[in-house]
């Protein structure tokens, strides 16, 4: 029995020195080292259940960080297209308020164009109006200056009312008003009273009213030549 125990003894000794040389071995010739050596402990440390277990755990791992960076890139391309929308979409309002702009401008061309045209007529018409009053003007001023006209109003004033009436009438009939108003406007102011009393008292109310009117605005001034209506 002794001997047995020195033969296991002197064999467990060899094995140690034998694993002893084994190891300068390695580390002289640059086989082992202090890393290896750790990465062996470590892996005999770990079971075999273990191990896969944790193989798994990275694969899912990897699996997951994979899913999340193409959900990421997915969320990118999306948030990109959708500010590409935005920008069309902000686009197209300034077009359309571009558009509106110019039609506004060109409303108000319009609306300036027929402003013009309707101050262009009424200068036209005034001008016309101011000639016509200033021949008339003239004319009047022709009549009332002429040595007939003085002998004719002398002959009103020296007759009756109802007569002179009579004679305006008939002047009047002839389409001479603006002589009628004259003779009417040189008249004395008493005389000319009783004259258009009577074409009233002859049922002529309107004439009387008329030549009145006529006189009223008789010599009304017009503006200078050259100038306008506001």
């Amino acid at each position: 029995m002794k001997r047995i125990w020195t033969v296991l003894s002197v064999l467990a000794l060899a094995n140690v020195v034998a694993l002893g040389g084994f190891a300068g071995w390695l580390a002289q010739t640059g086989r082992l080292s202090i890393e290896r050596l750790r990465q062996v402990r470590e892996m005999f440390s770990e079971t075999v259940a273990m191990e896969q277990s944790r193989l798994d755990a990275e694969a899912q791992a990897l699996a997951d960080a994979e899913k999340a960076k193409s959900k990421e890139l997915s969320g990118s391309a999306r948030s990109a297209s959708e500010l590409v929308a935005m920008r069309l979409n902000a686009t197209e309002v300034d077009l359309q308020r571009i558009e509106r702009l110019r039609r506004e401008v060109e409303d108000l061309q319009r609306m300036l164009q027929r402003d013009q045209a309707s101050l262009d007529e009424q200068v036209v018409s005034f001008r016309k109006e101011r000639d016509a009053f200033n021949a008339m003007r003239d004319r009047m001023r022709e009549i009332e200056g002429g040595v007939q006209f003085k002998k004719s109003l002398a002959v009103l004033e020296g007759v009756r009312a109802t007569e002179a009436r009579d004679m305006l009438g008939t002047l009047l009939q002839e389409g001479s008003k603006e002589q009628v108003v004259s003779y009417l406007n040189a008249m004395d102011e008493r005389a000319r009273a009783k004259v258009l009393t009577e074409f009233i008292k002859a049922g002529q109310p309107d004439v009387a009213a008329e030549l009145l009117e006529s006189l009223r605005t008789r010599g009304i001034e017009t503006p200078a030549d050259g100038e306008t209506p506001g």
